[in-house]
């Protein structure tokens, strides 16, 4: 298979900036595929690669297919259990009223739930998003949740008492929210949950045609950006328009010299303003 390239078909001479990248990808190949200089227009324009898991794409798929967009579903990360979730399960057990309990994602829930019994949990317990507080909810228990869902806005909103903050979650869980929290006074304290491995699932190839041709692809957090890159390859994955949730993730994408767009929550609309956008920008 012959190495992936995106270009821009060469400019009319109305205005476009030498070197800019315009959605009109090129994939150089053997298989026949059109070649730089062709002013083919790309033909993945409404297309869209989805990186996160099939139950959290469920409803952003289907409105995104109702729009007339193509969705490529490619999860990217795997979510692992712990071999042992004793420690876990002390650590939850031994909190007070004073105590808080905070939750990032529905996966800490579930490993949470596993062992330890809701009438078990003594601390205030708080959830993200609203999908992480409907999984308290199905655990048996009400959870805070801040104004929006992201870590920034938990960070800076967490009500707290003079207890310990324990945050469960990922073995690779990035530490923004931690030394938010300590800068408010919090005494926080960490303990993994689950464990995040990057790994792609899914239609690799047709993703990487799509993220060639400069398909919109969302990434959810920096395990998704190693997985996908992974899977597809840098080079593809440097043509495609990366979509991040939250500043985490886009440092990741960052890092693999993308300029990600960053968006705090994830939604149909957003997607579709991205592709309308880039639209304009090649007419």
């Amino acid at each position: 298979m012959a190495t992936p390239s995106c270009s821009s078909a060469p400019s009319s001479g109305t205005g476009s900036s030498p070197g800019r990248r315009s959605a009109r990808w090129i994939l150089t190949s053997a298989r026949g595929w059109p070649r730089s200089g062709s002013g083919v227009r790309c033909m993945h324009d409404r297309v869209v690669i989805l990186t996160r898991s099939h139950e959290d794409n469920v409803d952003l798929a289907v409105e995104l297919r109702a729009r007339g967009v193509t969705v490529i579903e490619l999860p990217s990360a795997t979510i692992e259990p712990l071999a042992d979730d004793t420690a876990l399960a002390a650590e939850i057990r031994a909190l007070g009223p004073d105590d808080s309990l905070v939750f990032t994602s529905r996966a800490g829930v579930d490993a949470a739930s596993r062992p330890v019994r809701a009438h078990e949990v003594r601390a205030t317990v708080a959830a993200v998003g609203a999908a992480t507080a409907r999984r308290c909810r199905d655990w048996g228990i009400d959870a805070w949740t801040p104004s929006e869902a992201t870590s920034a806005a938990l960070g800076r909103e967490l009500p707290f008492g003079s207890g310990v903050v324990l945050l469960a979650r990922a073995d690779r869980a990035e530490s923004g929210l931690i030394r938010e929290l300590a800068a408010r006074g919090a005494r926080v304290r960490e303990i993994v949950a689950y464990r995040v491995v990057p790994a792609a699932r899914g239609d690799v190839e047709a993703a990487r045609r799509a993220a060639v041709e400069g398909a919109v692809t969302v990434v959810a957090s920096p395990a998704a950006v190693e997985g996908l890159i992974a899977a597809i390859g840098a080079a593809a994955f440097e043509c495609a328009r990366i979509l991040a949730i939250g500043p985490t993730t886009a440092r990741a994408a960052a890092h693999a010299r993308v300029k990600p767009r960053v968006v705090s929550a994830l939604t149909a609309g957003a997607i579709v303003r991205e592709m309308e956008e880039r639209d304009v920008g090649d007419r």
